[in-house]
Parts: structure tokens; C-alpha cells; sequence
């Protein structure tokens, strides 16, 4: 059998998914993005075309999560603060 060539756009949303959830991590981001497994699934396998519809939701689901990091980040960073200065003191 032929392995199918991913769109650039598909290879996008695979790498996406494996970076966030892992490599079996559709079951998260379809629900993260608000479409079937079984969409995603075909997207991922490049045997549905990616719509901008979906291609929007996965954008939108990476700047939530970019977000949510940073907030993150900003806690993790106050924490360390505090334990420094309890270090020093």
C-alpha cells in the first residue's frame, strides 16, 4: 500500500496534536477543537482535506494553550522567587 502525502496543513495539525497530547493524543484534540475523532483521525492519515473552519479551531486551541502556559510559567516563576528567598534568608 501507498503511503498518502500529507498536506501541509494536515502535517501542521499532526505535529500539533503529538506536541500538546502525543502521538495518540486525538482524542484530545478533537475535543479540545470541537470535531469528531474520527475527522481528525482522517485528517491525520491525509484522507480528508483540512477546511480553514478546522484549521482555525486548531489555531485558536494553540493560542489557549500558549496562554495557559504563560500563566504557568508566571506562577512557577513567583514560586522559585519564594523559595530563593527563603533559601537566602
Amino acid at each position: 500500500m501507498s503511503e498518502i502525502k500529507l498536506s501541509a496543513r494536515a502535517a501542521r495539525i499532526k505535529a500539533v496534536t503529538a506536541a500538546l497530547y502525543g502521538v495518540r493524543g486525538q482524542t484530545k484534540m478533537a475535543a479540545k477543537i470541537g470535531i469528531s475523532k474520527q475527522l481528525l483521525n482522517f485528517i491525520i492519515a491525509g484522507e480528508r482535506a483540512v477546511t480553514d473552519d478546522v484549521e482555525r479551531k486548531v489555531a485558536e486551541a494553540l493560542f489557549l494553550e500558549a496562554d495557559r502556559l504563560r500563566k504557568m510559567a508566571a506562577k512557577l516563576d513567583g514560586i522559585a522567587g519564594t523559595i530563593s528567598h527563603h533559601l537566602d534568608g
